[in-house]
């Protein structure tokens, strides 16, 4: 069921012990709803212990806390501990690990309108552009403490999720949200030399390679690229380095969806999907199971390579030209 902002407080102080965890392939949401949330916690004298399936990936190692988050262990906490997931549209997403747990989250935070509400306690505000502005609005409402740590990592949830505040899904709230943050010790512009100018080279040689995969659809109106295992190999990248590179689709003007295909090493493919605002690539997405937002969306399939992206960019092709 759906929780008040009132209802997650009382649940925040009436109990000690907690555990966060968030989506995996985590980006600054996931991470800055993480560690805000449990900065925030331990400011209030709780135990709290963070967890991802990837740990602590490279990108994020300038967040304040951030040497708290760890790998999601084999081993469930006990049961007085309560399970909170961020940012996580769907519960599998927050890894093999914790589904190992048959564990149903105790209370679920987000802002994905394909959340189905998996939690024992839900606070789902799909119209909010991102997970941190939901914390911060839980905060505020609760009196909760927002030290400069917090502020700092909420600032960056915000920040990441709406594009440095050029997304659609950004609002009139989003820009006093980060205000406040700013004005509760958040430093904007230090936060944004760590999150969009420090890249490192093997993400550039990784684009190179990509951009050579581009292909242009419906009279330019689509673009879709394809990364690859022995891409990654040649440019001695990783994943990390994949974080916002299919924005660069949607620097050419024409272009209405971007779609960034990814077979995994692992087998499968991931997909990314992103819209200027007129296609709905949320809807396209759950035609494959996937999920996400109007103007940005994902799938994960097993489905054979060139079979699923031929149906995916004919479905795209066709939403473009209705």
């Amino acid at each position: 069921m759906q929780a008040s902002f009132s209802a997650v407080g009382e649940f925040l102080r009436a109990h000690q012990s907690f555990t966060i965890l968030s989506h995996i392939r985590p980006d600054g949401d996931a991470y800055g709803s993480t560690l805000g949330l449990g900065l925030c916690l331990r400011a209030m004298g709780k135990s709290v212990t963070l967890y991802n399936e990837d740990g602590l990936t490279s990108r994020f190692t300038y967040l304040p806390g951030c040497e708290t988050v760890a790998a999601t262990p084999a081993v469930a906490p006990s049961r007085e501990t309560q399970i909170i997931a961020v940012d996580t549209a769907e519960m599998s997403r927050l890894g093999k690990t914790f589904m190992g747990w048959r564990r149903t989250p105790d209370l679920n935070i987000d802002h994905h309108v394909s959340n189905p509400l998996y939690g024992q306690l839900n606070v789902v505000v799909s119209d909010s552009p991102a997970t941190a502005e939901v914390l911060y609005e839980i905060m505020r409402a609760n009196d909760l403490p927002i030290t400069p740590e917090v502020a700092a990592n909420l600032f960056i949830g915000l920040s990441t999720d709406t594009g440095s505040f050029r997304y659609r899904s950004t609002t009139t709230r989003s820009f006093e949200v980060a205000a406040a943050l700013s004005a509760a010790g958040a430093d904007p512009a230090t936060l944004a030399q760590h999150a969009y100018l420090s890249y490192p080279a093997s993400r550039f040689r990784l684009l190179r390679l990509l951009l050579q995969t581009t292909e242009f659809l419906a009279e330019d109106r689509v673009c879709s690229c394809t990364l690859t295992p022995a891409m990654y190999a040649e440019a001695g990248s990783c994943t990390d380095d994949t974080e916002g590179l299919i924005e660069y689709m949607l620097m050419t003007e024409s272009v209405e969806v971007a779609v960034m295909f990814e077979e995994m090493a692992s087998g499968g493919v991931r997909v990314s999907l992103r819209s200027r605002g007129r296609i709905d690539v949320q809807k396209i997405a759950s035609l494959f199971g996937g999920g996400g937002h109007k103007a940005a969306a994902g799938i994960r399939t097993s489905l054979p390579f060139d079979s699923f992206r031929s149906e995916l960019l004919d479905k795209i092709v066709a939403a473009v030209r209705q």
